[in-house]
């Protein structure tokens, strides 16, 4: 009796601990989301606030938060992509070729740039999958791939498009909407059907998720051409806003989708503790650091190295190690 009371004990303590890691886990994200926004707003002077940074903010957020939704589902599986930057950048540079050529409507660009960028994930994935290559690897292979046609589509110059012909996309309000209804299809899929509870459970463990039905190679591919949709989408409206197509375009979106998914809580190995809203928090807080950072004065140029010494120290302290742990005492 008096072992079962011990058992019993030790067991209400571990779930009380447990209990206390969720929470910390559910509040850290927004406690840093809000000190964030709240410190450059005192550290600026008000200026983030000024509507034309406003206006900015919800531009530079539009694009990561965006992507940021359809990531979740590939991250949520345990993938990654380090492709999609580039790829975003010859997806502009598709529909900035129809864009430019006489006579082609305006729709036909959007479907192009959307569809190459789905054609580009859609390939990462089902090349990982099928052929059992890590993902890491093919993504590098696509991201070559990309970095060469786009080098190629812009040898001679940059491909300009006629902005104020496309002001009218390049609104906040419209942009916003579009967010809204992309955050709301994503968040539905991710939390409450098959997809979203296939993708987690792959993430927790694909051969437990295979054995209970789970078509894994199936649910790997979904997620990422889901990806693609919105880093196409993204891609349009960056080309609209930036009105041309040069070698850096889209250039950093992978690594700003990989600090965000830290920076919200997104465990990056998946599993079912992966939230949407996470990749949300982790994509809004980003964005309001990069926007603080040059408000404040910082030279842009320094501020990927702010971005990469956050990203390995948010990592370091929130990485699993338990499995490494147990490889290392059974070694020894």
């Amino acid at each position: 009796m008096q072992e079962s009371a011990n058992v019993l004990d030790v067991q209400k303590i571990l779930n009380e601990k447990a209990r206390r890691r969720s929470l910390l886990t559910n509040l850290l994200p927004f406690t840093g989301l809000t000190f964030i926004f709240v410190f450059f707003v005192i550290v600026t002077n008000g200026k983030m606030l000024s509507s034309g940074n406003v206006t900015n903010l919800i531009s530079q957020c539009f694009s990561v938060s965006l992507v940021a939704v359809g990531a979740s589902f590939v991250y949520a599986h345990g993938g990654m992509d380090f492709s999609i930057g580039v790829s975003s950048g010859v997806s502009q540079l598709v529909a900035a070729m129809i864009i430019t050529a006489a006579g082609l409507p305006t729709w036909m660009a959007i479907v192009a740039c959307i569809l190459t960028a789905v054609l580009c994930s859609t390939i990462v994935g089902a090349t990982s999958a099928f052929l059992r290559v890590p993902v890491f690897v093919v993504s590098l292979c696509m991201r070559a791939i990309c970095t060469g046609a786009l080098t190629v589509g812009i040898s001679k110059s940059d491909i300009a498009i006629d902005y104020l012909k496309f002001n009218a996309f390049n609104n906040a309000f419209l942009k916003l909407g579009v967010l809204l209804v992309v955050i709301a299809i994503g968040y539905y899929l991710f939390e409450y059907t098959s997809l979203g509870k296939s993708e987690k459970a792959i993430g927790g463990n694909a051969i437990t998720a295979f054995q209970a039905g789970v078509k894994v190679k199936k649910c790997q591919i979904i997620a990422y051409t889901l990806m693609g949709f919105c880093v196409g989408i993204a891609a349009f409206f960056q080309l609209i806003r930036t009105g041309s197509v040069s070698g850096t375009s889209g250039s950093g979106l992978e690594f700003d989708i990989m600090v965000a998914i830290v920076l919200g809580g997104f465990p990056m190995t998946g599993g079912s503790a992966a939230k949407l809203r996470a990749a949300i928090i982790g994509a809004l807080t980003i964005t309001i650091l990069s926007n603080g950072l040059i408000l404040w004065g910082m030279d842009y140029l320094l501020i990927n190295g702010v971005k990469g010494l956050l990203f390995l120290t948010i990592v370091a302290i929130s990485y699993d190690r338990s499995n490494l742990t147990q490889v290392s005492i059974t070694s020894s």
